[in-house]
């Protein structure tokens, strides 16, 4: 079977029990024959992608759109 596995956390950047959590969940995934791949967050100096223990790990870089978010909202809207 092939897992999609979308986690907020993931080793190396662990906050609470979620990483750890996904992490341990994914490599048993592994272990039972599974194709697993993990789509977590990126802090900016982590590899976008890579293989983690047989677990395909991806990692994108996010861009701040905050700065031009203003741009784009009505005057109505902004309340």
């Amino acid at each position: 079977m092939r897992i999609g596995f979308f986690v907020w956390e993931y080793p190396p950047t662990l906050v609470g029990g979620l990483g750890t959590y996904a992490q341990y969940i994914t490599r048993e995934y592994i272990k039972l024959g599974h194709d697993v791949t993990v789509f977590t967050l990126n802090p900016g100096d982590l590899k976008t992608r890579e293989i983690v223990n047989g677990v395909e790990v991806h990692r994108p870089l996010t861009a701040d759109a905050s700065a031009v978010f203003p741009m784009f909202v009505t005057e109505d809207m902004r309340g």
